[in-house]
């Protein structure tokens, strides 16, 4: 008797150790987006792919709202270092966009042959 419930104490901490904390989770997951936007290249992300990673933002910002109240300081830390990252990666896509496009309007004006043509 004492053996079994030996082995159920051991049973229920390796169980409770082995299940994943919903807020790390959530960050890790978040993290690993986040690092994916930054690694793309900035001159060949199409409209689709911002679609895509909109979508994908919003759905994560949604599961923030209901991690939030459990989530300590340090972790709220992370996820607006994270949350600036995501920001900064998608402003220089759309830079880079910008960028490109008065490029063409500019040559289109003046005439001039771009490096395609």
């Amino acid at each position: 008797m004492k053996r079994l419930i030996i082995f159920a104490c051991v049973a229920l901490v390796g169980v409770s150790v082995l299940k994943a904390d919903p807020v790390s989770d959530f960050l890790n997951r978040y993290e690993l987006f986040v690092d994916g936007v930054a690694a793309m290249d900035k001159n060949t992300v199409n409209l689709g792919t911002m679609d895509s990673l909109k979508v994908v933002y919003k759905q994560l910002t949604k599961e923030y709202k209901t991690h939030k109240k459990q989530m300590t300081n340090i972790q709220l830390e992370k996820y607006y270092n994270l949350k600036a990252k995501y920001q900064k990666s998608v402003a220089l896509i759309r830079t880079k966009k910008g960028v490109k496009a008065v490029k063409g309007w500019v040559n289109g004006v003046f005439g001039k042959k771009t490096k395609e043509e």
